[in-house]
Parts: C-alpha cells; sequence; structure tokens
C-alpha cells in the first residue's frame, strides 16, 4: 500500500488541504494519506484546528509528499528553523507535489530543477522572484515533481498522482465522486487535458525560447 503525506503548517489554506484530504481518504485499498507537521496540532487560516498524524521527518519514507499552500503560512513555516531540515526528498522515488504558494517551498527544496512552477495568480511576482517562471496554468510537471496553481486545481494534482501510480482509469475512479452531477464528462475532459498540459510543458521548451 502506497503512502501519501499531506504536508500542513499553522495558516494552512483550508480548501488545500482538505479537498485533498477528502478525495484521497476515500480509497482505503490503494494507498493510506496522512497529515504531518511540525507540531500535534496546526491550525488553518480560517481557526479550525487539526490533530496531525506524525512529524514532518515521516514524509521521507512516504511514497507521495503533497504540499499545501497558506498566505501567511507559507512564509513563516519557511522562517521556522526545523521546518525545511526535516525534509530529505527524493523526487527520484517519490511523487512530490505542491498547491499554489507551496511552489515555493520546492524551490528552496531545490525540487525545480527546470526553473518552471505554477502557483496562485497573486503569488506568481514571488517566483519570479526567487528566479523561477511562472506558468500560466493550472498544473505543471517535471519527472515525478508537480506544482498546481489554484486551490481547485488540488483535483488535478491528485489526478496527476493517480494516474501516474496507476492509469487513467484508476484516476478517472478516485475524482468521480467528487464532480458535480451532470458535469462529469466535461471535468473528466478538463482533468484530462490540464495532466496532458502539464506533462506537453516538462518535455517541450519554454515559451519564446
Amino acid at each position: 500500500m502506497k503512502q501519501i503525506a499531506l504536508i500542513a503548517f499553522d495558516q494552512f489554506t483550508d480548501i488545500d488541504m482538505f479537498l485533498m484530504w477528502d478525495i484521497l481518504g476515500r480509497n482505503t485499498q490503494d494507498w493510506h494519506v496522512r497529515i504531518l507537521a511540525s507540531s500535534p496540532v496546526v491550525t488553518s487560516a480560517h481557526g479550525l484546528a487539526v490533530s496531525v498524524h506524525g512529524p514532518l521527518c515521516e514524509a521521507n519514507g512516504a511514497d507521495a509528499v503533497l504540499f499545501v499552500s497558506g498566505k501567511q503560512g507559507i512564509p513563516a513555516a519557511l522562517a521556522a528553523a526545523d521546518f525545511l531540515p526535516s525534509f530529505e526528498l527524493d523526487a527520484r522515488r517519490q511523487r512530490i507535489g505542491s498547491i499554489c504558494a507551496g511552489a515555493f517551498i520546492l524551490q528552496r527544496l531545490g525540487l525545480l530543477p527546470d526553473g518552471r512552477a505554477t502557483t496562485h495568480p497573486e503569488a506568481r511576482s514571488g517566483l519570479l522572484a526567487v528566479g523561477i517562471e511562472p506558468v500560466d496554468q493550472p498544473l505543471v510537471c517535471h519527472g515525478n515533481v508537480a506544482t498546481a496553481g489554484g486551490c481547485l486545481a488540488a483535483l488535478y494534482l491528485v489526478g496527476w498522482l493517480v494516474e501516474s501510480w496507476f492509469d487513467v482509469e484508476k484516476r478517472r475512479a478516485t475524482l468521480l465522486p467528487v464532480l458535480p452531477a451532470g458535469q462529469q464528462a466535461l471535468f473528466d475532459i478538463l482533468i484530462g487535458f490540464s495532466i496532458r498540459q502539464g506533462q506537453i510543458q516538462r518535455i517541450g521548451s519554454r515559451p519564446g525560447a
């Protein structure tokens, strides 16, 4: 059974965490998802206290590590003395992803070697400031690393993860329960397109290059 770690911290964006937790938590046969943080309890941006399942260092042994976002939470986490040193991630054996400003964590961990990522539109200038090209699309993949931009792009990040491990049908089965009634086919096309788009960008040249 594969192990998935969701990385949390105080002031994390609620929907980032709980959407991925809900989608991934519906399958208990193929993977086990856990929330990890540097303290036993973290508080979301909207004030919801969450008890976590283990310390950050347990992410190093997980098969997938997904970083959530947080407008105030990300800067505070990056400034904490015990946050970044807790990670010894390896993109050769792990799937690693981020939502929105979580891309700044991947950058600090040296996990964006091609210098490109997506994030929340309001954080694009911040990526540029640290030498990362912000790509205006919901998903950008580079090998086993993917960044997603916009909270609802969690659908694409989870879809990418599941499809990369299994296949398109497993991805569809995983996401179908949360898609709007009467629009499942439309969302399936959009999710599939976004995953392909992210992968094409990975193997293609930079725009304007």
